[in-house]
């Protein structure tokens, strides 16, 4: 098992083998282990140094594994232990020239294929190089598969020139040429027994090949010297470039960039495509009888049922052009059918029907299913009402209430709980009637005026008196028992299709919508406020399946959808026709074949026949071993603690906001705080109190978030949650830019490619902040921003001194005064006095140049009260230190002594913080490196302490966690 001392790395995963019981990924230059059955981590091992590992290799006797990426390899003895699985048997081996594949001859002997198209020949026990026969063909290899046979190695190399390239390992003869695609090739698979080769490419297509030698067995010489291969398949089914490919008994599965899986038989018939791993680039792949393991851009990693491919699902038709206008499922696993005139009890197991007639005066009916799914009600536009129970012993229903109701034409029934109906009149009057032995009006309110007034999703907890009703137009309102008129409106919180569902909890309030979104409210008593919303990857967010709302339903266009709000992927996804005609779901455990098995059943109404579909979870449902994290490019990230538990918030490319966190058995867990209109550049963290964090984002868009973050100790644990605050557009058309003008005088500023490269905040009071935007129009913007029950954002400020992109800002606190650093892409750095903002003409009272080019990096130091060391880095490679003697109360500066190295970093510096008497740096080159500083009398000096790599590829900053600064 881990402990507090095992490593944590989140990197793209760039290998992955099933191996006996046990799952090997390739995080970085770490490897992986974890229990094959229960996904339970069990080992985690250096492997490399500084390198990406690119595969796993076990050897014929499956005690050793082979592992390789860029120039390196070594192997990894496998015991078998519970607590350690493996020990790495040497350092590892540097070759001169990178690694595409390798295969072993014997216990001690490998073969490697080098991107040059030079077989090489070492032995493991004495780490030395025994031979190496290189190709007449010198080009570059995206890709290479070695095949051992009996009596040699086959070399099957993809070429940047688009072909494949087969010869005998120690022969530099061609053997033949695999021409056909029109991009480089990417990956190579080849099944001796089955006699096929599978290539993958550049140009998204997949090419099956078949190779035929007569009288020859296919793992011998004289097979592959006589082959006749020929292209039997081309196969297009990814949007993007196919990575990876693997051949399987019955199935050829591939992968790509565009996050698919497809499943192809081998007579080239796509069976199925699942898109996972939060649609980020898919870099690995491995497969058993049973399953398959996919390592993704996402620095997750997957197990997917391979029955997912044949057994999804099955599909009945259970009645055929019936006229059913309405199906639900009950409580006893039946369906209730309605038509025009009659309701209709469905037993599925005996397929008997049981007809109740509806006397109702109006055509237009309106059916309801109680929460408890044991309570149906009907009623019509006049007024009539029919309540039946399903009887807990028999497969019927009884008729318990038939009355009429005198509230005027209804336009809306919903169940609020499994007692209380809550009925939606002409004029936006809404009745709250109980049922028992006959109806009783509990309350009655008064819906606020809108366009379409009536109710879409309703909710209950007469525990605390309250009542949340959701209209047509996307408000949601919150009602006490006793008064009339809401208490609190949410307005247009969803789309103008209206909420589709409302869940009341203990301390909180959840609203679905058609508007794509989930809305978290927060509920103490009878106050309720508005904390955050999650955007999913659909348009129709219907409602949760389960009581701790993890899974939701709902639909994208003619599909049916269930997503794993937790994990953000797909469950399932069913063409159906779309979720305007009548349907249901349910989720249960059902015993199949002595085992019990998760179940989720849609019924629904289609050319008009009720049909029945049913899906297994464990046969189509994927489950994570590591959860995944960001999609694409993380651009900023800072550490919070809040004991016992540090926090980590990160932005990037990929639009989202999270936090992640670990806890005390090193588990990853993220979540998705907020997601933005385009990338996220920035993030600043300041504390209010031990409780609350105030949280700015920005970035592309010219976009602007301001959020609360909540800490909420349990046992031991710490919970966060998000209170949204403003989200604010500098350039466009949103609401808050107009403000309260009339839309005939607003004017509007679009400008969607300005961006906003960093932001400082200062706290002047207890609620009222200052914000310094540096954007890439060379503006520096200022903001007030006032928190509260009107919290808002007013611009103060705009300075239009840097004639170029500003890229960082920086603010610190001297003798009371606060002195606002900016720097840009000529690699200026400017010292602006911002303790007074009410000066007309706001200018920078020093400036300097230190770097040749722009400074992506930025810390300070306060020496004395008069003295402040400045260390930059940026594009040019080099580290610049600057002392500067503040003189005239802020009025001027003087540049006492400076500093460089630009030998320390092969590529820009994107990191660098100051810790005591000590200088951090990171680099796109992945190397941290750590300097010691000092001042005298000669001014400023640096000396080299200490260099490691990290496996963090193109790093793009860096946060100290822990350190005095």
């Amino acid at each position: 098992m881990m402990n507090a001392a095992t490593p944590f790395v989140r990197a793209d995963v760039t290998a992955v083998k099933f191996h006996k019981s046990f799952i090997f990924a390739g995080t970085g230059s770490y490897t992986n282990i974890f229990d094959k059955h229960s996904l339970q981590s069990l080992q985690i091992i250096h492997t490399l140094k500084g390198q990406k590992i690119y595969a796993f290799v076990p050897s014929k006797c499956e005690k050793k594994m082979l592992c390789f990426g860029g120039k390196q390899f070594t192997i990894l003895k496998i015991s078998g232990a519970i607590e350690d699985v493996c020990v790495r048997m040497f350092e590892p081996v540097v070759c001169d020239d990178w690694l595409h594949s390798a295969v072993w001859i014997d216990e001690d002997t490998i073969a490697l294929l080098t991107a040059h198209n030079t077989v090489q020949f070492w032995n493991t026990n004495t780490q030395t190089l025994l031979s190496q026969h290189k190709s007449p063909d010198n080009s570059i290899l995206y890709s290479g598969l070695l095949v051992l046979l009996e009596d040699d190695v086959l070399v099957l190399a993809g070429t940047v020139f688009t072909e494949v390239i087969a010869r005998f390992g120690k022969e530099s003869a061609a053997l033949c040429n695999l021409k056909g695609h029109r991009g480089v090739i990417f990956s190579i698979s080849c099944d001796l027994q089955k006699e096929i080769i599978v290539t993958t490419s550049d140009d998204r297509s997949v090419r099956i090949w078949a190779s035929n030698s007569q009288d020859n067995p296919p793992n011998t010489r004289k097979y592959w010297k006589h082959a006749n291969i020929i292209c039997k398949h081309e196969l297009y089914g990814h949007s993007a470039r196919v990575m990876r490919s693997c051949i399987m008994n019955n199935l050829v599965v591939s992968i790509g960039e565009d996050a698919t899986i497809c499943l192809w038989n081998h007579q080239g018939t796509l069976l199925r495509k699942n898109v996972v791993h939060q649609n980020s680039c898919l870099w690995s792949l491995d497969a058993d009888d049973e399953s398959l393991v996919t390592g993704g851009g996402d620095c997750g990693v997957m197990v997917h049922p391979l029955t997912i491919a044949t057994d999804y699902s099955t599909n009945n038709v259970l009645v055929t052009n019936a006229g059913v206008k309405k199906v639900v499922f009950t409580a006893r696993r039946n369906i209730v059918m309605m038509t025009d005139d009659v309701l209709v009890y469905y037993d599925v197991k005996s397929k008997e029907k049981i007809e109740y007639a509806l006397k109702h005066t109006s055509t237009y009916k309106l059916l309801s299913l109680s929460p408890c799914k044991q309570i149906i009600a009907v009623i019509d536009m006049d007024g009539n009402l029919d309540v039946l129970i399903e009887n807990c012993k028999e497969d019927c229903l009884q008729n318990v209430i038939k009355t009429k109701l005198e509230f005027g034409k209804i336009l809306s029934m919903h169940w609020g709980d499994n007692r209380h109906l809550i009925l939606c009149s002409q004029d936006g009057v809404v009745n709250v009637i109980a049922k028992s032995n006959a109806v009783e009006k509990v309350c009655s309110f008064n819906l606020p005026v809108c366009k379409e007034r009536w109710l879409t999703a309703t909710a209950v907890d007469f525990k605390s008196n309250m009542v949340v009703l959701g209209d047509r137009c996307g408000n949601i309102h919150v009602y006490v028992k006793g008064e009339k008129d809401p208490l609190k409106t949410f307005r247009k919180v969803h789309g103008r299709y209206g909420p589709t569902s409302i869940t009341i909890k203990e301390n909180e309030v959840i609203s679905t919508g058609r508007d794509g979104t989930i809305r978290y409210f927060a509920k103490e008593d009878i106050e309720v406020k508005y904390m955050s919303s999650k955007n999913l990857d659909f348009p129709w967010v219907e409602k949760f399946l389960d009581k701790d709302e993890k899974i939701v339903c709902g639909f994208q266009e003619r599909d049916f959808i269930v997503y794993d709000v937790f994990n953000n992927c797909k469950m399932l996804e069913v063409p159906c026709g779309g979720g305007h005609r009548s349907w249901d779901v349910v989720r249960q455990i059902d015993k199949i074949n002595g085992k019990y098995d998760e179940v989720i059943k849609l019924i629904y109404v289609k050319n008009p026949d009720v049909r029945l579909a049913t899906f297994h979870l464990s046969k189509i449902v994927s489950r994570n071993v590591i959860n995944g994290s960001h999609s694409k490019e993380i651009n900023c990230l800072k550490c919070y603690m809040n004991r016992p538990k540090w926090f980590y918030v990160s932005g990037g490319e990929d639009t989202t906001l999270r936090i992640s966190s670990l806890d005390s058995k090193n588990v990853f867990l993220d979540r998705v705080l907020y997601k933005h209109l385009s990338n996220i550049r920035t993030l600043k963290l300041l504390e209010l109190n031990d409780e609350k964090a105030l949280l700015i984002s920005a970035g592309g868009r010219a976009q602007m978030c301001v959020n609360i973050l909540r800490f909420i100790n349990n046992d031991d644990d710490v919970k966060v949650i998000m209170e949204e605050v403003l989200d604010y557009q500098i350039k466009g058309t949103d609401k808050e830019k107009k403000a309260n003008q009339n839309w005939r005088n607003c004017a509007i500023d679009f400008d969607p490619e300005t961006r906003i490269m960093d932001v400082e905040v200062i706290n002047r009071d207890d609620d009222e902040f200052v914000i310094f935007a540096g954007c890439s129009d060379a503006f520096l913007r200022i903001y007030s921003l006032k928190l509260g029950e009107k919290s808002a954002l007013n611009p103060i400020n705009e300075v239009k001194y840097h004639k170029t992109c500003i890229l960082k800002t920086h603010c610190i606190k001297l003798d009371n005064k606060d002195i606002l650093i900016t720097c840009t892409t000529r690699g200026e750095v400017a010292l602006w006095d911002v303790s007074d903002l009410g000066k007309e003409n706001l200018q920078p009272f020093f400036k300097t140049t230190t770097n040749k080019s722009g400074i992506n990096s930025l810390d300070t130091k306060v020496l004395i009260n008069d003295q402040i060391l400045i260390a930059t880095g940026g594009d040019d490679n080099t580290i610049h230190l600057v002392l500067l003697k503040l003189q005239n109360d802020l009025a001027s500066a003087e540049l006492t002594s400076s500093w460089l190295l630009d030998s320390l970093h092969s590529s820009q510096i994107t990191g660098l913080c100051f810790s005591d008497c000590y200088l951090v740096s990171a680099s796109i080159d992945q190397r941290v490196s750590l300097l010691k500083w000092m001042t005298d009398a000669e001014g400023i000096s640096c000396e080299f302490v200490a260099q490691t790599f990290c496996d963090v590829a193109d790093v793009q900053g860096m946060d100290l966690a822990g350190s005095t600064r």
